[in-house]
């Protein structure tokens, strides 16, 4: 079994792009973040004849659609159900969580916010984020009980390597101790797990010199999922173009893909 994250920046602009990896890895499972797709715009079909169905999240009219989210799932796999879109009681009108589930498996999207500190100011972003990261642990705490195996894939927004720095979104230690929260109800890193050395730089390829890192993207598994785990890699090739898209755009940000047995 294969599950995937992808950060992709817009999918009507990467949808050619998108469709040739879908091809090429084969997924069975794929967590979308900043579809940037109203709900009348969702390109079902064409992802139905690429082999998956698709769940897609997005609140039509807001700023991008409310970011959006997405799960795709193959169609040999059981036929995907949503389990929760949104979380429960966020002030944030954004689509960043969706849950799915797949046969025994909760699987959820999920898009945590940067903050905008251009709008609300540094405080005001960190306080944003903290609220939304406190959300989410609150749900998953509510429903621990609910799936043994469960995984969380996606843009998290907290950079966990190097020294934390008080006055930077996304590096303050706030942020990583929120994000500890989540991971204290019982979740593996399965990317940082397998590959510790990455630990130590913010590299996404850029400096072939340094290890691989998953950046500002996570799956998380619960131990019955880490249990599971064969490999995980950053799909590099897929930060680049692809000979023979000429006509697509490409996202600066790669899939990040966890197989299991």
């Amino acid at each position: 079994m294969r599950v995937a994250t992808w950060c992709v920046g817009g999918l009507d602009s990467r949808l050619e792009y998108i469709c040739h990896w879908l091809a090429r890895r084969k997924p069975d499972l794929v967590a979308f973040q900043k579809t940037f797709v109203a709900t009348g715009n969702v390109p079902v079909e064409v992802l139905r004849r690429a082999g998956y169905e698709s769940v897609f999240y997005s609140r039509d009219g807001e700023f991008r659609n409310g970011w959006g989210v997405a799960v795709l799932c193959r169609m040999s796999r059981a036929k995907p159900t949503i389990v929760q879109a949104g979380l429960p009681g966020q002030s944030d009108r954004s689509a960043r969580f969706l849950t799915v589930r797949s046969g025994d498996l909760e699987f959820s999207s999920v898009y945590a916010p940067y903050g905008n500190p251009g709008k609300n100011g540094f405080d005001g972003a960190l306080e944003r984020k903290i609220e939304w990261m406190k959300l989410l642990r609150d749900h998953l705490e509510t429903h621990r009980e609910r799936a043994e195996q469960r995984v969380l894939a996606g843009d998290f927004n907290v950079v966990t390597e190097g020294r934390a720095r008080p006055r930077t979104l996304n590096r303050t230690r706030a942020e990583r101790d929120a994000l500890a929260r989540v991971m204290e109800l019982g979740f593996v890193d399965l990317y940082r797990h397998r590959h510790p050395e990455g630990d130590n730089g913010y590299n996404y390829g850029f400096d072939t010199s340094k290890p691989v890192t998953s950046r500002l993207h996570r799956v998380l598994g619960t131990d019955a999922v880490a249990r599971r785990v064969r490999k995980t890699w950053v799909d590099l090739e897929y930060r680049e173009k692809i000979e023979g898209l000429t006509s697509s755009r490409w996202p600066q940000g790669a899939p990040v893909i966890v197989d299991l047995r």
